[in-house]
């Protein structure tokens, strides 16, 4: 069965067809299940990378996933769902930051990505524990971090196992696979919120698509800097997503625009130490400031829809300022 999949994905121009949701759902699925070989599910994949994998083709990869994920993880009563996958190099990863202000006004973030053994880009898990981000191995550890401190990080091993060495197979192959797309939009506690950074322009449309299909109710998805769900405040930000609307979700878009508009490039040191010195305000980096703003303020627009882009830049200013007192 597995090979006709392949077949309709693979086919010559005018006989080849991307697959439907179902379609999607119940290859991955026959995998998973021991009914295919990672060879044949590596073809699929990357037939599909060749061409862009659908939203209808995400969601379906999504939905299987998710099914691998213990229930429990629905239970700890997360507020934001914060995936990290793509690590930065340019900048030390402010979205950290970003949170724990998030946290520190009650709401209840669960921070969670693949920390990849040979990764040449620095891991947000790496910084977790220096920023006293504990890192949760079960549900149980995860609802008691976040009842005690707001935020906790959740390796992809300790909620879905069975994805690990399907992302491993960009090693082999020198390609992302759609499995990278998919990896971010997994939410595993079934946050109300969510925030996906992407790096290639064009794949946060694909994620809030998915994410209509897969029932997220209120995300947003945007090439962040690095790849990673942070804000870049020295360009504009088109951003993606689903928004809940008198009970229904739609999709819907916004542009944000250009925060720091005199800003350097210039590379910072990226380290735990380095942001850590921000935090208790030691070292003041404008750039980083700005970053951790205009993330806080995204989310912020997606808490209240009601309020302005500037009105949220203010409020997200003022709670990156409280942090000191």
């Amino acid at each position: 069965m597995f090979s006709e999949y392949i077949k309709l994905t693979g086919r010559g121009e005018k006989g080849r067809r991307s697959l439907t949701q179902t379609e999607s759902y119940d290859a991955l699925s026959s995998y998973l299940n021991g009914d295919a070989e990672l060879l044949q599910l590596a073809v699929l994949l990357m037939l599909q990378r060749v061409r862009c994998e659908t939203a209808e083709e995400a969601a379906g990869y999504i939905q299987a996933l998710r099914d691998q994920i213990d229930p429990s993880w629905k239970k700890i009563n997360a507020d934001i769902d914060w995936p990290c996958f793509a690590g930065k190099k340019r900048q030390p990863p402010w979205l950290i930051l970003a949170a724990k202000v998030l946290a520190s006004q009650g709401k209840r973030i669960v921070l969670h990505g693949y920390n990849a053994v040979d990764a040449v880009k620095y891991q947000v898990e790496t910084a977790c524990p220096l920023l006293g981000i504990n890192i949760a191995q079960t549900p149980e550890q995860a609802k008691q971090y976040l009842d005690e401190f707001n935020i906790c990080y959740l390796p992809l091993e300790s909620y879905c196992p069975e994805l690990v060495p399907l992302l491993n197979l960009r090693e082999k192959v020198g390609l992302r696979t759609p499995l990278n797309t998919v990896a971010r939009s997994l939410n595993p506690c079934k946050a109300p919120f969510a925030i996906h950074g992407v790096f290639h322009k064009g794949y946060e449309k694909l994620h809030a698509q998915a994410g209509l299909l897969t029932s997220e109710t209120n995300m947003v998805a945007f090439k962040g800097e690095g790849g990673e769900s942070e804000i870049n405040p020295r360009v504009s930000t088109d951003i993606c997503g689903v928004q809940n609307v008198a009970g229904k979700a739609v999709y819907i878009e916004q542009e944000w625009p250009t925060y720091l508009n005199e800003a350097s490039g210039a590379h910072t040191e990226v380290s735990a130490e380095y942001l850590n010195k921000v935090w208790v305000g030691e070292i003041v980096d404008s750039y980083g400031d700005a970053a951790v703003i205009c993330t806080v303020a995204v989310l912020l627009k997606q808490f209240e829809p009601e309020k302005t882009q500037d009105e949220c830049l203010q409020l997200a200013q003022q709670y990156w300022q409280a942090r000191i007192r």
